[in-house]
């Protein structure tokens, strides 16, 4: 999400609520502008998962819901 974001010239958004995404971690703007933007919904209702390995087919879907905007 973050090279999305900074290709995106990082742009604000309001935070994600996500539990495992701390306010202050260098990421989160770019979690909430990827949630923001529909890149991503995060793996459940509450949880992000910023330490998983995103699979290909995930990146995939990034790329394609980022490039289809």
């Amino acid at each position: 999400m973050t090279y999305l974001w900074k290709l995106a010239e990082e742009p604000e958004a309001e935070a994600a609520d996500f539990t495992d995404v701390a306010a202050d971690a260098d990421y989160a703007q770019a979690v909430a502008w990827a949630v923001s933007e529909g890149i991503t919904t995060g793996t459940s209702d509450t949880t992000f998962s910023p330490d998983s390995t995103c699979t290909r087919g995930q990146i995939v879907t990034f790329l394609y819901r980022d490039l289809a905007q």
